[in-house]
């Protein structure tokens, strides 16, 4: 299990005018959930923003490192939900879930592929259909990505949910027929082709209806 280390501070003042405060003095307000109960805390925005590098995701653990206060001082979190400013795209409030390593957790996993396909060096377009997938897995089974090694799928092929492989208590919850990624044909040789059936079609034809005349 692969952790970041994150610090946070207990938050004294709460509501809409404290947390514009916060804001701009480079804080995010965040809030701690588990099991019906929540704490209140602040972390450092740039601190925050050198983790995630701008795609934050639910799939990494945290240890953070809360100061300040009564509260438990090392805890393991993820990111549950965010929000962002709409015209700079900053973070402005976090939700944190507090993890208990004994507990499976259901949770969306970015996935990548690795190399290279072979269907893409005959020309084709390799089209990753599913850029996340939901997950359930105890703590120490949890990925940050799902990565798909695509170097032997050929031209039209694809790679189901069914064939990624799973270890220990990771399960994924999409259906097994979802296709995750696949290599598109070239337009050129579908019509191709679709040039080389029809004179066979219509030679099929042809035969038929003499058949019929005779």
């Amino acid at each position: 299990m692969k952790t970041h280390k994150l610090t946070a501070q207990i938050r004294k003042e709460t509501g809409k005018n404290a947390c514009s405060r916060l804001r701009r003095s480079g804080f995010i307000p965040a809030v701690i959930y588990t099991h019906g109960k929540s704490e209140v805390v602040q972390v450092p925005g740039g601190e925050f923003g050198k983790l995630f590098k701008g795609k934050i995701s639910e799939s990494v653990i945290i240890d953070l490192e809360v100061l300040g206060g009564s509260a438990e001082k090392d805890q393991k979190v993820i990111v549950k939900s965010y929000q962002l400013n709409p015209v700079t795209d900053e973070v402005t409030h976090l939700d944190f879930y507090k993890v208990d390593l004994s507990e499976k957790l259901q949770t969306v996993v970015p996935v990548s592929t690795l190399g290279t396909s072979k269907g893409e060096r005959m020309g084709g377009m390799l089209d990753v259909v599913e850029r996340e997938l939901e997950i359930e897995a105890l703590p120490a089974d949890l990925p940050e990505k799902i990565e798909i090694d695509v170097t032997n799928l050929d031209l039209g092929h694809s790679i189901y949910v069914k064939d990624l492989p799973v270890s220990g208590s990771l399960r994924f919850l999409a259906d097994p027929e979802r296709i995750v990624v696949t290599v598109l044909v070239p337009k050129a040789a579908k019509e191709e082709e679709v040039a080389e059936e029809a004179p066979a079609e219509a030679e099929a034809t042809e035969s038929a209806k003499e058949k019929a005349e005779e």
